[in-house]
């Protein structure tokens, strides 16, 4: 069996204009450049196949996937669990006073170190984000489709993907990658 899964973050919205923390407590709109981010990411997406794409209930990803899944013909199905990470405390601030607020966590959060039990006050850690998205990925080998669009956000898309040996990063809004389910194995194609 083989699947390949296109994981794409969710275009723009006025909080990541800002550099305001959205987490899984904040579901902002799209704004005019998201809308526009998500159609120009549909291009790129059109001559993979894709047959379905699963998505985050939170509006941005949603928004993102329906704009794509419109102009490729295909559903949108959701999945609550590809939402964004629960960032607890820091959800709502902007990033530098995460940064001021919470500087050991911070500094934790982007290491390269993979420190993978680091978590905000009343958030999840790493480890929770990235086995909540492994557990909807395991899921998703049961379903017909074999090219699937996935609309997830930033940390729960970076921390999943350090399963797979992606370096923590920051991503730009409707960042793209590519996963291959093949043989049992997992491979991130970059």
């Amino acid at each position: 069996m083989r699947k390949e899964f296109y994981i794409f973050r969710h275009g723009e919205t006025d909080y990541n204009k800002e550099a305001r923390w959205q987490g899984c407590g904040l579901n902002a709109p799209l704004n005019k450049s998201g809308e526009i981010q998500a159609a120009a990411l549909a291009e790129i997406l059109r001559p993979l196949g894709l047959e379905v794409i699963y998505a985050s209930g939170l509006k941005r990803a949603l928004q993102t996937a329906e704009i794509v899944a419109g102009i490729l013909g295909v559903s949108v199905k959701v999945l609550p669990g590809l939402r964004e990470a629960c960032l607890g405390k820091a959800e709502g601030l902007l990033k530098n006073e995460v940064a001021t607020i919470y500087p050991e966590i911070w500094n934790e959060w982007y290491s390269a170190q993979n420190n993978m039990d680091v978590r905000f006050p009343g958030g999840e850690s790493k480890q929770e984000v990235q086995e909540r998205m492994l557990g909807v990925f395991e899921s998703l080998l049961n379903t017909p489709e074999n090219t699937i669009g996935i609309a997830s956000h930033s940390a729960s898309i970076r921390y999943f993907l350090m399963k797979f040996g992606h370096k923590p990063h920051k991503m730009p809004n409707t960042a793209l990658f590519h996963l291959i389910y093949e043989n049992g194995l997992w491979k991130l194609k970059e």
